[in-house]
């Protein structure tokens, strides 16, 4: 049992570092509409945990990945659209407001959960609870 003890946290250190890593190397995002539009993607059967967010528009590959477990704060069944935030983004009302009723937390380049008035995140979680029936029209994002 000490072996399974010693092992359960080095397995969660390392799937956060991969989530970190991932995580780094999207591109700024300056609005949070196509991830939201794509976000019923999450639980698509082209859904890859660490992958890029499916999208439901062929046009909208919002730059997130995916998480389905791992992340602090995150509901057991739900999944998460991570991020990288611009300035404009967080400065933005909207993006505050959906901060606010609690879908959208805020995280620090090693993942940690920050309150929700830290000024400059490193990232923003979109937390997806699962729907009530599968999505459709859900499209993986190809090579960029």
């Amino acid at each position: 049992m000490a072996v399974l003890a010693v092992a359960l946290p080095a397995m969660a250190a390392a799937q956060t570092r991969e989530a970190q890593d991932a995580a780094m190397r999207l591109p700024p995002i300056p609005a949070l509409e196509a991830l939201l539009r794509a976000a019923p993607c999450a639980f698509s059967e082209a859904a890859r945990h660490l992958a890029p967010l499916p999208s439901n528009l062929p046009w909208a590959r919002p730059a997130a990945v995916l998480l389905f477990d791992g992340l602090p704060g995150l509901a057991p069944g739900d999944r998460a659209a991570l991020v990288r935030p611009t300035r404009e983004l967080m400065a933005r009302a909207a993006t505050r407001a959906r901060i606010a009723e609690g879908d959208v937390t805020l995280h620090a380049s090693d993942l940690s959960l920050l309150p929700a008035d830290a000024p400059a995140p490193a990232f923003l979680a979109l937390h997806i609870a699962p729907a009530a029936t599968p999505p459709e029209g859900c499209i993986a994002p190809g090579p960029r």
